[in-house]
């Protein structure tokens, strides 16, 4: 995938305008500590560094994807993708199955732009169907994805084997 370099514009608290340009790219392993930070943002803080670069490394194979914003030389948002045959349907089926951006950095259009970037590289690789997960509790998200055409079509059901 090619480096996606978008110029965004947001305010802050102090009124000014700022420019930055954000890039978006294949995550690698020195994007691991700011990526476990977006991780325990999400409530997820039970991964060591080793297994998130182990994660990281295993999103580079074939099937999976794992994408970053980065913004002055900073990981300030990342989302995960798997893509895959769909059994009974002409086409794959593409999955987001983590996608967060810095607290510091929502609704400023970084969000958007990710998701955007994803489902072009998807469509690439020849999916017919894009799909995400997200808790149940994540309101706000489930908003963000109606507003950007997703609907809710399925029912998932989760066990946890003992």
């Amino acid at each position: 995938m090619e480096f996606k370099k978008i110029d965004i514009k947001f305010w802050r608290a102090d009124i000014f305008l700022y420019f930055h340009s954000m890039i978006i790219r294949q995550a690698v392993s020195q994007d691991s500590p700011l990526i476990k930070n977006l991780l325990i943002q999400l409530g997820y803080s039970n991964l060591s560094d080793e297994e998130i670069n182990n994660k990281i490394k295993s999103y580079a194979q074939d099937g999976y994807h794992l994408l970053v914003a980065e913004v002055d030389y900073s990981v300030i948002a990342f989302l995960s993708l798997h893509w895959f045959d769909i059994f009974h349907s002409v086409g794959k089926i593409g999955r987001i199955t983590a996608f967060c951006v810095d607290e510091n950095f929502r609704s400023k259009q970084i969000g958007k732009q990710l998701l955007e970037a994803s489902e072009k590289f998807l469509v690439q690789q020849g999916c017919t169907k894009i799909e995400v997960t997200s808790n149940i509790r994540r309101l706000r998200s489930h908003d963000f994805y109606l507003n950007r055409g997703y609907i809710e079509d399925s029912k998932r059901f989760t066990k946890y084997p003992t």
